[in-house]
Parts: C-alpha cells; structure tokens; sequence
C-alpha cells in the first residue's frame, strides 16, 4: 500500500473519530460550562501598582 493511500485513510480515520467524538459527548456538560460563569474576586490592594510603585520609591529616597 503506497504512503498516500495510508496517510488518506489516517486522516479519514482521524476525522472519523473528532466527529463521533463531538457527536457522542453530552450536551449537557457543555450547555453547564457556557452558562455558568463565576466571578472571582481578587484582592485589590495586591493589583494596587500605583500604590507598590510609590511605596518602592518612598524606599529608594
């Protein structure tokens, strides 16, 4: 069997299985994922850059 004939029917195979893959996996797992979003709260005096930059330079003076 020549190289093309094997690499064509890899990549048939291949695509095959990413269809029943994505045809067989439940939608309810997706439709949860998409809908549900949680925020997270970050600590804002660690994001305070503003605030760390003046401290540093208060230290180098």
């Amino acid at each position: 069997m020549s190289y093309k004939i094997k690499s064509l029917l890899y990549f048939i195979c291949f695509v095959a299985s990413a269809v029943l893959y994505y045809a067989l996996e439940p939608e309810n797992n997706n439709k949860n994922n998409r809908d549900s979003a949680e925020i997270i709260e970050l600590r804002s005096d660690n994001l305070d850059l503003d605030y760390k930059l003046a401290k540093l330079e208060k230290i180098q003076e």
